[in-house]
């Protein structure tokens, strides 16, 4: 009795694992598979932020040689009120398009920016997983000058992001699995494949950026069936230490492998989040370009809670954030056509020459100039 009971036991954790085993085995394939694999190899190692005082440094260094190609990706009108010297402006939803692209040097870091961090993000992670060398400016303009009328965006602060929500330590384990999202761009390149559903994603009407205050209100509504499943991208040191409730945990690094998407829902909303809402961003960016319902909490755990141990890093301080200087006039014509490249990187199969590029895609080309003229929360 005691042989058959163990025999049934054996053969249950067998079938188990088996299961498991083919769940994960399953090798991504189709669109789906190209922008996992691209975007696996793209995000390793990837630094994605660098600091205003580090790029100011740069600037301010006497070598231009050196300079990055600076990106505003926020609204024409903010753009207009105050950017960084020399930057050019890109809306962050038209970052993909060809003819802004054809702007971009493919032999220079590109550093982006927005109003506090997210839209620049998500246009970073854009770029790089079109094989560009690009980062994001840490927290944005916020980041970077002190005028509120510049930065044209609530400033972060005890008084206007910052919440003080319960937070749990017991960790959320996630058993089912699922299948991926169906990804169908009608592009045969690995390349244009991942730049067409990048740029269905970013104009597809859906919105990448949530509030600690809507997730809050949603996990608390009586209504469970509407709750998003919510992914804390944190290392597992930090997501130990506290984390929004119901949350698993998949670091942002490890978010594109395989078996960390097979966790996820193709079909019910996913909301991400990190430290201060850059990495989170990453995560909740390449989730979207695979097809995933997805946004990330602006700011991460920074607004979910006021507790510094929970958070983990230093918070964003209002009082002392740097006030560097700005213009206020945007970029001559010149200036871009000087800096376009002669090809747009290779990423996963053969460079493609940009003439080529514009010669396909005539009559976006031919609206290079319309922007969409929204009020973007980064």
């Amino acid at each position: 009795m005691i042989m058959r009971k163990f025999a049934v036991l054996h053969l249950g954790l067998v079938l188990s694992l088996l299961l498991g085993s083919v769940a994960l085995a399953q090798e991504p394939s189709g669109d789906f598979g190209v922008i996992q694999r691209t975007l696996e190899a793209e995000l390793a190692d990837w630094n994605l932020l660098i600091s205003a005082d580090a790029l100011h440094d740069n600037l301010n260094d006497g070598e231009t040689s050196n300079d990055p190609f600076i990106v505003s990706v926020r609204d024409p009108a903010d753009y207009e009120k105050g950017h960084i010297a020399g930057a050019i402006n890109i809306p962050f939803t038209e970052i993909a398009k060809p003819e802004n692209l054809a702007k971009l040097p493919t032999d220079r870091q590109i550093v982006t920016y927005c109003y506090t961090g997210d839209a620049g993000q998500v246009s970073a992670t854009v770029l790089k997983a079109l094989g560009y060398d690009v980062t994001n400016l840490e927290y944005g303009m916020m980041g970077w000058t002190q005028n509120d009328d510049v930065l044209a965006w609530p400033r972060f602060g005890p008084d206007t992001e910052q919440r003080d929500y319960a937070v749990e330590i017991d960790a959320n384990a996630t058993t089912q699995t699922h299948d991926y999202p169906q990804v169908a761009t009608g592009e045969e390149d690995d390349w244009e494949i991942v730049r067409a559903a990048a740029d269905a994603w970013l104009n597809s009407g859906t919105f990448p950026f949530d509030s600690a205050d809507a997730v809050f209100d949603n996990l608390n509504d009586g209504n469970d069936s509407n709750n998003p499943v919510i992914v804390s991208v944190r290392l597992p040191d930090a997501y130990a230490t506290g984390h929004v409730p119901g949350a698993i945990n998949i670091p942002w690094t490890e978010i594109t492998k395989p078996e960390n998407l097979a966790k996820l829902p193709p079909d019910s909303p996913i909301r991400t989040y990190c430290y201060n809402g850059h990495a989170g961003q990453l995560a909740s960016t390449a989730l979207g370009l695979l097809g995933y319902d997805v946004a990330n909490i602006g700011y991460g755990i920074m607004a979910w809670t006021e507790d510094d141990e929970v958070l983990g890093m230093d918070r964003y301080d209002p009082e002392t954030s740097p006030d560097y200087p700005v213009e206020g006039t945007a970029v001559g014509a010149s200036a871009v056509e000087e800096a376009a490249p002669e090809a747009v990187p290779e990423t996963g199969g053969a460079a493609i020459p940009v003439e080529g590029i514009l010669l396909g895609f005539g009559t976006l080309a031919a609206a290079a100039g319309l922007y969409l003229r929204r009020r973007i929360p980064a």
